[in-house]
C-alpha cells in the first residue's frame, strides 16, 4: 500500500521529472514549422527539375576542386618579389618641334621625357631578408633598349625598419640595386624613375631571390597616350593616366555584388535553380579580387596609384 500512495503522490512526480519549459516548447515548435516550410520547397525543387540540380552539384563540384587548388598553391611557401610599373609621358617624343627651342633636364638635352613609378612588394607568403639576394645578381632597376634614365629615387616604403635603399651599379646591367633588410609578405616601396622612354615597359627590374623570383605583373592599366576629345590646332588634350587597380576591383566587386543579389532575389522567388547557380558563378570575380592583391601592390602604398602633380 505504501509503494502505491508514494507512486500516486504528486509531489514525488514533480521531484522526479523535469518538465520543459513553455518558451522552449514554443521555440521548438516554430523552429519545427519554418523547417518544414523550408524544406518542402526545396524537396520539391529537386524532384522536380534534376537537370538544374545536377548542373549546379556539378558546377560545385568543379568550382570545389579549382578553389582547393588554388588555395593550395597560395599555401604552399614561396618567395616572390612582385614589381608593377606606371609610366607618364612628360615630354612626348616628336611631339615639340620649334627651332630655337632645347629642353634639358639637370642641363641634359633630352628630346623625350617620361617618368615612371615603380613599385616593388613581397607577394609571397615568406619573408625576404638580405640573405636571400646574391652578390652578384641584386635586384636592379635599369632601362630595356638603351633608354637613358637620368634619375632614380625611393618615394615611398612601408615600414622605415625595411630601409630600403639604392645603390648605383654597372654589372650585370647599368642601374640601380634595390636593397633593404626585410620585406615581410605585403611590404614594399614605390620608385620614382626618370628616363627618355615612351613606352609602358621601358623600366625593368632584373636579378635574383634565392629561392624565389622577381615577378612583373601586369598591374600597368593605365593608357599613357596623348590624345582627348578638346582640340586645338591640330594639338589634343592631355589625358590623365588612371591606375589600373582601381578599375579591376571596383569592376570584380561591382559583377560579385550584382551576382549575390540577383542569386539571392531569385531564390527567394522560388527560382532555385538559377539563384543558385548566379551565386556559385559569383565565385569568380571573388577570384578575380583574390589575384588582384597578387596582381597590384598594397593598399598602403598609396603614391603607386597618384598621378604626377597630384
Amino acid at each position: 500500500m505504501s509503494r502505491g500512495r508514494i507512486a500516486s503522490n504528486p509531489a514525488h512526480r514533480n521531484r522526479g521529472s523535469k518538465e520543459t519549459p513553455p518558451v522552449l516548447t514554443h521555440f521548438y515548435s516554430t523552429l519545427n514549422l519554418y523547417g518544414v516550410h523550408l524544406w518542402l520547397p526545396i524537396k520539391n525543387f529537386i524532384s522536380g527539375n534534376p537537370g538544374i540540380v545536377a548542373i549546379v552539384g556539378v558546377v560545385g563540384t568543379i568550382s570545389s576542386i579549382v578553389l582547393a587548388v588554388f588555395f593550395y598553391k597560395l599555401s604552399r611557401p614561396r618567395r616572390l618579389l612582385a614589381y608593377a610599373t606606371r609610366t607618364f609621358r612628360v615630354v612626348p617624343q616628336g611631339r615639340l618641334k620649334l627651332q630655337g627651342l632645347q629642353i634639358t633636364y639637370y642641363g641634359y638635352p633630352v628630346e623625350s621625357l617620361s617618368v615612371t613609378r615603380l613599385a616593388v612588394w613581397n607577394a609571397g607568403n615568406e619573408s625576404i631578408r638580405r640573405s636571400d639576394l646574391p652578390a652578384s645578381d641584386l635586384p636592379v632597376i635599369y632601362g630595356g633598349g638603351g633608354l637613358k634614365i637620368f634619375e632614380t629615387a625611393v618615394i615611398e616604403t612601408s615600414a622605415a625598419a625595411n630601409n630600403v635603399g639604392l645603390t648605383l651599379v654597372d654589372h650585370p646591367v647599368v642601374g640601380s640595386a634595390i636593397g633593404f633588410d626585410f620585406l615581410d609578405p605585403g611590404d614594399g616601396a614605390v620608385f620614382s624613375v626618370v628616363h627618355d622612354g615612351n613606352k609602358l615597359t621601358d623600366i625593368r627590374l632584373n636579378g635574383e631571390i634565392i629561392g624565389g623570383k622577381i615577378w612583373r605583373t601586369v598591374a600597368h592599366g593605365e593608357r599613357p597616350t596623348e590624345g582627348g576629345s578638346q582640340q586645338w590646332d591640330d594639338v589634343s588634350a592631355w589625358q590623365r593616366p588612371q591606375s589600373g587597380r582601381s578599375q579591376l576591383r571596383v569592376g570584380a566587386y561591382a559583377v560579385l555584388t550584382m551576382l549575390l543579389f540577383s542569386g539571392f532575389v531569385l531564390v527567394l522567388s522560388s527560382l532555385w535553380g538559377v539563384g543558385l547557380l548566379l551565386i556559385v558563378i559569383g565565385i569568380v570575380p571573388s577570384g578575380a579580387l583574390l589575384i588582384s592583391r597578387r596582381v597590384y601592390p598594397p593598399l598602403h602604398l598609396k603614391s603607386f596609384d597618384e598621378n604626377l602633380g597630384g
